[in-house]
């Protein structure tokens, strides 16, 4: 039985990483524990490639995408039997009758027009999401300039105002103040 390269014990419920290492799930969390710093993402002690340690909420994906969804951590079965159960493709193939030969191309042709229908489906999709994105980044890049305008054009009016409420101010003054103390030119005579 394989072993695990953190404990070199045979593995005890193993799970693999993204990269594709299989380690124990006692020995990736002893890893993750071990770690300084509190973060999401951690290396793979074997070829050092992040990994994420949270799972998403199945609840907050949309369901079309849940099964392109995997999770960081997934857990590894080992099949202990030595002797391979599964026939090689090709003796299988060549075995059978030209009608059934027939009958699979038949079949995967169907497949594979079946499977470009829905990638051809899926790049109009990611077109138009990227056209749905490209709109809202121009949107807000619009509404940023408006609002560097917008703020820009009043700060230029406040200054405008106050400069207009002083000249005012001075103006009241110098009507409101009392006749004596308006003082006359003088003119030599």
């Amino acid at each position: 039985m394989p072993s695990c390269s953190i404990c070199l014990e045979p593995f005890a419920s193993p799970v693999s990483l993204p990269c594709g290492h299989v380690f124990c799930r006692e020995c990736v969390r002893r890893t993750v524990n071990s770690a300084k710093s509190c973060t999401l993402q951690h290396l793979c002690p074997a070829c050092r490639a992040p990994y994420p340690i949270v799972t998403m909420n199945p609840a907050l994906i949309p369901p079309y995408l849940r099964p392109h969804i995997l999770p960081p951590l997934r857990k590894v079965f080992f099949n202990d039997d030595p002797t391979p159960t599964a026939a090689p493709i090709a003796s299988s193939s060549t075995s059978g009758s030209p009608a059934a030969a027939s009958a699979d191309l038949a079949r995967l042709l169907a497949e594979v027009h079946v499977l470009r229908e829905h990638c051809a489906t899926w790049r109009r999709r990611a077109e138009v999401h990227a056209a749905g994105n490209t709109t809202l980044l121009n949107l807000t890049r619009a509404a940023k300039d408006c609002a560097l305008r917008m703020r820009a054009e009043r700060d230029t009016e406040r200054s405008q105002c106050l400069l207009l409420k002083r000249k005012l101010a001075e103006l009241m003054c110098v009507l409101t103040a009392p006749s004596f103390l308006l003082v006359l030119p003088f003119r030599p005579g």
